[in-house]
């Protein structure tokens, strides 16, 4: 049986190869529809092993097959540079990272995603198979949302279908109410999703000529719309509101007329729906009673509150990418006591999420990535209104309405489909790429014409390139790794005996001056010649640094010591716990400091990793200055064939 298992796996193997060979596209589409419908995991459930991996191979395999023909295209775009700038935030969020062993395997996590990015938009722009992408996503997850309301009026929620629609029970009211999550571990993961291609939908809905195909993409559509709703994700039902008002004020016309009815809409649809009494539960938001609240709202609050004060602490930097599940014990006050909540992963809330991660830096980051990418479909829908293409048009309103209402669906979600978000911007960059082809009158498949390039342009990106080279090089020169040890100090009373006595003294936490106000007074007092005096040795060469704050969970004070080498690291640490205990002994405050230092850790080198943002910097201008160098002037040709017919054939 396993042996004919191999001989059917490796036919299938050598299937997909030769049809790759033959039909990159085919390899494309296989790419995008299985992986941005959450399919792999499926299968992997059943299989044992996801077969993402050897798609992407494939995928890569067709890119290499299109190299070998001559037929690889590749483009600038807007979206390129985002992306390089999102990824330098990421980076740069490692100069204070908590974790930086954590934060390091999310980075590599986001590395193989931007290796997906680059093979679908290279197989975009070479096979021109844009429309054919989008439409083959929005079919399989119409189909997918589709199953789910077959499950839902059909079976009555019998099953999971293969795993093909998850029903998962979740406690609504006092009640367990089925949502549906589709193939998704999250149904407000899955209604997300649906909202990021709904728009989509309504863009080959709009550019359909024939009534067949509007009715196809009719019903994809409301599918979609109606699977979004049997999820009852709340912050989806406001998120597809906004993505299909901003669709229909892009698409102007009938379709932004229709907007003249959305209030009627609203009127009859949300109580008949039950839609504004789940949009109700959100009412606890910042309310100070709570006893009678949705516990899920509740415990979002309290979460992404605790991500907001880890904002508040590293608010340039942050504490590194992937680092919320790590220091939510320290921050949570409740995490140990009353009302104990498992750490989770995020702060259902994809700003806190970045901003506690990356900091100021790193929401920067993510605003000039996702304003590449709705800039690119912006300028697609300019450049497609003058040359008349409704196909290009429809779906750069399809992408923006998209993007819109993911940003929307991700107030209330940490980041979980990544990929499929690069997927947006694939489709967006070469959406642009083709649109701005079609205007200077080319086939979309030959290369561009020589036209002038600015000599200033040129010469700015040359002298960034050369400043940011010797900014690299002296970075990397004053490169060095460093230790830090900590010492957890806890303030109890000075007396052994613990009875209703001291009692009041005990409750450090609810009296919140008195440890901030030791830690205060141990920061101003103890310097690093103190630990040494302590210690008997200078330690003068390892460049010690000394710290001292409250502990997250408010009963102990922090003494921090980093230094060049993990010897001094230690034995200054160790000396920071006796100064500290005697100087708080000498106050005869009724307190007393009790705790050791822990063993050195290496922390992260914050010169080695700003030196990765700067060789992006670096590179990104080189080649910007080498695209932009003075050239010989070419006449355009002549256009081959009219934009309708290009439009067509797109």
């Amino acid at each position: 049986m396993m042996t004919a298992l191999m001989v059917a796996a490796g036919a299938v193997l050598l299937a997909g190869v030769v049809l790759a060979l033959v039909y990159p596209r085919a390899a494309l589409l296989l790419l995008v529809t299985l992986d941005v419908s959450n399919i792999n995991a499926v299968l992997a459930e059943q299989l044992g092993a996801s077969p993402y991996v050897p798609q992407l191979l494939l995928a890569l395999f067709a890119l290499g097959v299109l190299v070998r023909r001559r037929l690889f295209r590749f483009s600038w775009s807007p979206v390129l540079l985002g992306l390089l700038v999102l990824f330098g935030g990421f980076c740069l969020s490692f100069l204070a990272a908590a974790d930086p062993v954590t934060s390091a395997s999310v980075l590599l996590g986001f590395c193989r995603d931007l290796v997906y990015f680059l093979v679908v938009y290279g197989l975009l722009l070479s096979t021109q198979q844009t429309r054919s992408v989008v439409s083959a996503a929005v079919l399989v997850l119409a189909a997918l949302a589709g199953l789910t309301v077959f499950h839902e009026f059909v079976l009555n929620n019998a099953g999971t279908l293969g795993g093909l629609s998850r029903v998962p029970l979740v406690q609504e009211g006092g009640a367990l109410t089925p949502r549906h999550a589709g193939t998704s571990s999250d149904v407000n993961f899955w209604a997300r999703l649906l909202i990021l291609f709904a728009p989509l939908g309504l863009s080959l809905f709009a550019a359909g000529r024939r009534a067949r195909s509007r009715l196809l993409w009719a019903g994809c559509t409301l599918a979609l719309l109606v699977g979004v709703y049997l999820t009852q994700s709340r912050g989806g039902f406001i998120a597809i509101f906004v993505a299909l008002v901003v669709w229909a004020a892009l698409a102007g016309g009938r379709y932004r007329k229709t907007l003249l009815w959305v209030p009627l809409g609203l009127v009859v649809l949300v109580p008949l729906t039950g839609i504004g009494s789940r949009l109700a539960t959100l009412a606890a938001v910042g309310s100070s009673t709570t006893a009678n609240a949705d516990s899920s709202v509740v415990t979002r609050e309290r979460v992404q509150i605790d991500a907001w004060h880890m904002f508040l602490d590293a608010p340039i930097t942050g504490h590194g990418i992937g680092s919320y599940g790590t220091l939510f014990p320290a921050y949570d006050r409740l995490s140990d006591f009353y009302s104990s909540v498992v750490p989770v992963i995020a702060p259902h809330n994809f700003y806190l999420e970045q901003a506690a991660g990356g900091g100021i830096l790193l929401l920067l980051a993510w605003a000039v990535f996702l304003g590449a990418v709705i800039f690119a479909a912006l300028r697609t829908l300019a450049i497609a209104r003058r040359t008349g293409n409704v196909l290009s048009r429809c779906l750069a309103v399809g992408v923006v309405g998209g993007i819109a209402g993911w940003l929307v669906a991700s107030i209330f979600l940490h980041l979980s489909d990544f990929r499929a978000l690069l997927l947006m911007a694939a489709i967006a960059a070469a959406l642009d790429v083709q649109s701005r082809r079609e205007l200077r009158g080319m086939p979309a498949a030959s290369p561009a014409p020589e036209v002038t390039r600015g000599r200033a342009a040129s010469r700015g990106l040359a002298a960034v390139s050369v400043l940011g080279l010797i900014a690299l090089a002296s970075v990397l020169a004053s490169g060095g790794d460093r230790y830090s040890s900590s010492a957890t100090l806890a303030v109890v009373p000075s007396s052994a005996q613990v009875d209703g006595g001291v009692a009041y003294q005990l409750d450090v936490i609810s009296r919140q001056r008195i440890v901030p106000t030791l830690a205060e007074v141990l920061d101003q007092s103890i310097s690093v010649a103190d630990l040494e005096k302590q210690a008997g040795r200078s330690y003068a060469a390892s460049e010690a640094r000394l710290g001292v704050s409250q502990s997250r969970l408010g009963g102990a004070v922090v003494v921090t010591v980093t230094a060049a080498d993990a010897g001094a690291a230690g034995d200054l640490a160790a000396a920071a716990a006796v100064v500290a205990e005697s100087r708080v002994s000498a106050l005869s405050s009724g307190y007393r400091l009790s705790g050791v230092a822990d063993v050195p850790v290496p922390i992260s080198s914050y010169r080695l990793w700003a030196a990765v943002p700067l060789a992006l910097i670096v590179l990104l201008a080189a080649f910007g200055a080498f695209r932009l160098r003075p050239r010989r002037t070419v006449p355009a040709e002549a256009p081959v064939a009219p934009l309708v017919a290009a439009g067509r054939s797109f």
